[in-house]
C-alpha cells in the first residue's frame, strides 16, 4: 500500500502544472546540451592526458581560467532566456526578436574585451608560477580560447531565443552538431592524423573556435527564418542601448554568479598547483570528474529560471514556486545516485584517464583521486540545493543578491585557502574550506528564497500582482 500511495502521488506530480512532465520537457534537451559540452571538456583533456602530461596539467587551469572569464559575459548575454520566458508568459511576442539582437550586439562588445584579456596572458600565467614549461603551454591554450569568444557568446545569446519559450529540442540538436564536430578535430589536431598538424593543445582550442562558429550559422539562421521573423520580429535587428542597458543591470550579476561557478575551481586548481605537481594533477582528475557530473544539475537550474520567469510573466507565482519545488525532487533523484557512484565505485570514474595513457600515472595518485571524490560528494549535494534556489530567484530578476553572496563567500573562503598553499599546510585542508563554501552558498541562498521577495521582482514590464 505504501509503494502504490507514493506511486500515485508521483503520477499526481508528474501531470500537475509545473510539474514533473513540464520540467523535463524544457530540462532534459537542456541537460544533454549542457552534459555534452562537459562530456566534450571531458573527451578534450581525456586526449590531452594521452598525448602529454604537460599538456593536460597546462589545459586545466587554463581552460578554467577562460570559461571564468568568458562565463560573465555568457551569464550576461544568456540572462536573456528570463527577458524571453517573462515576454512568453505576458504573451508579448513581438518583443522576443528585438530582445535577442541586443543580447548579440553585448555579445560582440564583450568579445572585444575578452581579446584584449589575451594580449595579458603570460603576464597571467607567470604571475599564478607554475613551472615554466606548463606556463607555455597555458599561454597557447588561453589565448587561442580567447581569441574565438565572439560565436560562442553569440550562440549561448540565441539558444535563449528557443530556451526562453522552453522550445529547447532545437538547442540540442545543434549542440549535438558542434559536439561531434568539435571531437573529431580533437582528434585530427591534438595528435596531427590523417595529414593534419599536430598541435597539442592548440590544437583543441582550434576545434573549439571551429565547432563555436558552426554553432553560431546554425542558430542564425533558423532564428531568422520568415515564419519566426513574422511571429517574432527576428529581423528586426535595430540596436536599442535602453534595453542593453536593461540587460547588463540584471544580466551581469548573473554573470558573476556563472563566473563564480567556475573561477571558484579554477582558483581551486590554481592555487593547489603551487602544492605540487601530483597534488596539481589529482585535483584536475577529481575536478574533471565532477564536473562531468554537475551539469545536469546546471540544466535543473536553467530549467527553474526559465519556468519561474514564465509563471511570474503570467502573475503565478504560486505556480513558480511549485516548478521550484519540482525542481528540487528531480535534481535530488540525479544527485544521490551520482554521490553513491563517488563513493563506491570511483575506479570506473578514473578509468578513463589511465587507460593507454604513457604519460599519467594514475596508479601513484589513485588514492588521493578516490579521497578528493569523498569530499566532492558533500560539496555536490550542498551546491546542488544552492543552484536551485539560486536559479529560482534569478529567475524573477533578483539577481544581485546571489552576485553579492557569492563575492563575499569567495572572499572568506580564498584567504584560507592562500594561506593554507603558502604555508603547504596540505591538500585535504584546501579541499575542506572547498566543501564549507558549498555548505554555506546553499543556507544564505535558502534562506533568501524563503523571504519570497523573489515574487515581486520582474525584469520586464507586467501588470499587477501575484496570482
Amino acid at each position: 500500500m505504501p509503494n502504490t500511495k507514493i506511486f500515485d502521488l508521483i503520477k499526481k506530480r508528474w501531470y500537475a502544472t509545473a510539474g514533473y512532465a513540464e520540467f523535463f520537457k524544457i530540462a532534459l534537451p537542456l541537460i544533454v546540451s549542457i552534459g555534452g559540452w562537459a562530456l566534450q571538456t571531458f573527451i578534450d583533456r581525456v586526449f590531452l592526458s594521452h598525448y602529454s602530461s604537460i599538456a593536460y596539467a597546462a589545459a586545466v587551469p587554463a581552460g578554467l581560467l577562460n570559461c571564468s572569464i568568458m562565463d560573465i559575459f555568457i551569464g550576461t548575454v544568456s540572462y536573456i532566456d528570463v527577458f524571453i520566458s517573462q515576454y512568453n508568459g505576458k504573451k508579448d511576442f513581438k518583443s522576443i526578436g528585438p530582445s535577442v539582437w541586443q543580447s548579440i550586439y553585448l555579445s560582440l562588445f564583450s568579445s572585444l574585451i575578452i581579446l584584449a584579456i589575451s594580449f595579458f596572458s603570460k603576464d597571467i600565467f607567470n604571475f599564478i608560477g607554475h613551472s615554466q614549461i606548463i606556463i607555455c603551454e597555458e599561454i597557447k591554450y588561453f589565448k587561442v580560447l580567447c581569441y574565438g569568444a565572439f560565436p560562442y557568446l553569440a550562440a549561448s545569446a540565441m539558444a535563449g531565443f528557443y530556451s526562453g519559450r522552453g522550445k529547447t529540442k532545437i538547442v540540442l540538436i545543434i549542440n549535438l552538431v558542434s559536439i561531434t564536430v568539435n571531437t573529431i578535430l580533437d582528434y585530427l589536431l591534438i595528435f596531427g592524423k590523417f595529414g593534419f598538424p599536430e598541435l597539442g593543445v592548440e590544437g583543441a582550442a582550434i576545434a573549439t573556435i571551429i565547432s563555436s562558429i558552426i554553432m553560431f550559422a546554425m542558430f542564425l539562421l533558423f532564428i531568422t527564418s520568415k515564419k519566426n521573423d513574422v511571429l517574432f520580429n527576428t529581423r528586426k535587428t535595430k540596436p536599442d542601448f535602453k534595453f542593453i542597458k536593461h540587460l547588463i543591470k540584471f544580466g551581469f550579476p548573473n554573470g558573476i554568479h556563472f563566473f563564480f561557478d567556475i573561477f571558484i575551481f579554477a582558483f581551486f586548481t590554481l592555487a593547489v598547483g603551487t602544492l605540487g605537481k601530483l597534488e596539481l594533477l589529482a585535483t584536475n582528475i577529481a575536478t574533471n570528474i565532477y564536473s562531468l557530473f554537475y551539469t545536469p544539475v546546471s540544466g535543473c537550474g536553467v530549467t527553474t529560471s526559465i519556468m519561474v520567469g514564465n509563471y511570474l510573466g503570467k502573475n503565478k507565482a504560486r505556480i513558480a514556486q511549485i516548478s521550484v519545488q519540482t525542481a528540487l525532487h528531480i535534481t535530488f533523484a540525479y544527485v544521490i545516485p551520482t554521490i553513491l557512484l563517488y563513493i563506491f565505485v570511483p575506479d570506473i570514474l578514473i578509468y578513463p584517464f589511465s587507460k593507454g595513457s604513457e604519460y599519467l600515472n594514475t596508479e601513484q595518485i589513485r588514492p588521493t583521486i578516490v579521497i578528493l571524490l569523498r569530499f566532492i560528494t558533500v560539496f555536490a549535494f550542498f551546491e546542488s540545493a544552492s543552484i536551485i534556489y539560486s536559479s529560482a530567484i534569478k529567475g524573477a530578476g533578483d539577481t544581485r543578491f546571489v552576485m553579492k553572496l557569492l563575492i563575499t563567500l569567495f572572499i572568506i573562503t580564498a584567504i584560507p585557502v592562500c594561506l593554507f598553499t603558502i604555508f603547504k599546510v596540505g591538500l585535504y585542508a584546501c579541499w575542506s574550506i572547498l566543501v564549507i563554501y558549498g555548505i554555506m552558498l546553499m543556507i544564505f541562498s535558502y534562506l533568501r528564497y524563503k523571504t519570497n521577495k523573489w515574487k515581486h521582482i520582474r525584469v520586464i514590464e507586467t501588470n499587477s500582482a501575484d496570482k
